[in-house]
């Protein structure tokens, strides 16, 4: 690995393949089938993959003063943007201020784009999203679909603004994203934390453009809602201190949680809210759904024939993990927990945001080292 530093422009990531055979579709089936899991997630009423393509119509880097590229496998594409089989992501609202003149705030919002497809995750806590956009000449006016990954404030709250400038999108959300929700504070003190008043009623003025997330969907060709997350692991639960009423007194396990991911030559690019589910959760049922889709023959999975690479374990790769975490009072135990995973997903690119926290951050950082980003507002990763 090779980690370059740059004078002024966005902060750019790049993550490229190192050229090598590809396992075709028959070799996925047989990992979907040692997992027991083969044709399991892939039913048409699981994927609502027609029901997704209907309703989301389809209508040189920069580089700031903080710029850093890294450079992981043996070559690296000499082309910026989304090439062959490559997928594009900026950060477009975080904790961290990156390039001077971007706005930060507690929050998040992920463009993603590939050759085929333009989306939206989240949209941060108002339009600043929007103005960073402009800035980075992110062209969201132009995204194919918008994804809320969860119904909280510093996710949605910019969702007027999501469904004033970008007409052609469906907006991808749980039901439950919809429900009023509470955080105890240890004071003692309930703030309301769900989507605010002007995401409620910009939402409820546009019905026709609503898709409901029950399950995996294609949004766009090639990008992916993972609709809700099985809750498997023993150490992945919601805040304790999560609610769904002012009385505090039913907890909020966050059932609309779900992650965006598509699919680039070197692996699986999971994009993440808060992963309120756990990353070790959404990691596994990511890689599982992916094996399924290709195995059933989804074209935008293909990769030109070549295949998804695979892990050590037999289901695909994943080669990039991207957003926010939240292990910010997460144990030892869970800590190593999701390390664990992402290791044995293979990623070559980590890049812990938002509400990850320190513990959490440092602790990938340390186990990561390379293959850590430290990432902000207005960073770009570049995956072959």
């Amino acid at each position: 690995m090779m980690v370059e530093y740059w004078r002024g422009g966005p902060r750019v990531f790049r993550v490229c393949s190192p050229r090598g055979p590809k396992p075709g579709r028959r070799e996925l089936a047989a990992a979907q089938t040692r997992h027991g899991r083969k044709g399991e997630d892939m039913s048409d009423e699981e994927t609502g993959r027609t029901e997704a393509r209907a309703a989301t119509a389809r209508s040189g880097a920069r580089r700031d003063g903080h710029g850093a590229e890294v450079r992981v496998g043996a070559q690296v594409a000499d082309r910026v943007g989304p090439g062959n089989g490559a997928v594009r992501v900026t950060l477009l609202i975080d904790n961290e201020r990156g390039a001077p003149g971007l706005r930060a705030q507690w929050g998040l919002a992920m463009w993603v784009e590939t050759r085929e497809a333009r989306v939206l995750l989240d949209s941060g806590a108002n339009d600043a999203f929007w103005r960073n956009a402009l800035k980075l000449g992110v062209p969201v006016e132009k995204a194919d679909a918008f994804v809320l990954s969860h119904g909280h404030s510093d996710h949605g709250g910019g969702l007027a603004k999501v469904l004033e400038v970008a007409p052609a999108a469906g907006i991808v959300l749980h039901p439950a994203a919809f429900a009023p929700r509470m955080w105890l504070a240890r004071t003692g003190k309930v703030e309301p934390i769900g989507l605010p008043a002007r995401a409620l009623t910009a939402l409820w003025s546009a019905p026709g453009r609503i898709v409901s997330a029950l399950g995996p969907l294609e949004v766009a060709p090639g990008v992916w809602a993972s609709g809700p997350i099985p809750r498997r692991h023993p150490l992945e639960e919601a805040e304790r201190n999560f609610f769904l009423d002012p009385a505090c007194t039913v907890r909020d396990h966050v059932v609309d949680d779900q992650a965006v991911w598509t699919a680039a030559a070197s692996g699986l690019v999971v994009l993440l809210g808060c992963a309120h589910a756990g990353v070790v959760n959404t990691l596994d049922h990511v890689r599982r759904v992916a094996a399924g889709a290709q195995a059933a023959g989804a074209d935008a999975l293909s990769l030109g024939g070549d295949g998804l690479p695979l892990a050590g374990d037999g289901l695909p790769r994943v080669t990039a993990v991207i957003g926010g975490m939240h292990l910010l009072h997460a144990s030892p135990a869970r800590l190593q927990a999701t390390g664990d995973a992402l290791e044995a997903a293979g990623v070559r690119l980590v890049a812990s945001v938002h509400c990850t926290g320190k513990r959490g951050k440092g602790y990938l950082r340390e186990r990561f080292g390379g293959t850590y980003a430290d990432a902000a507002t207005g960073s770009v990763f570049e995956i072959d």
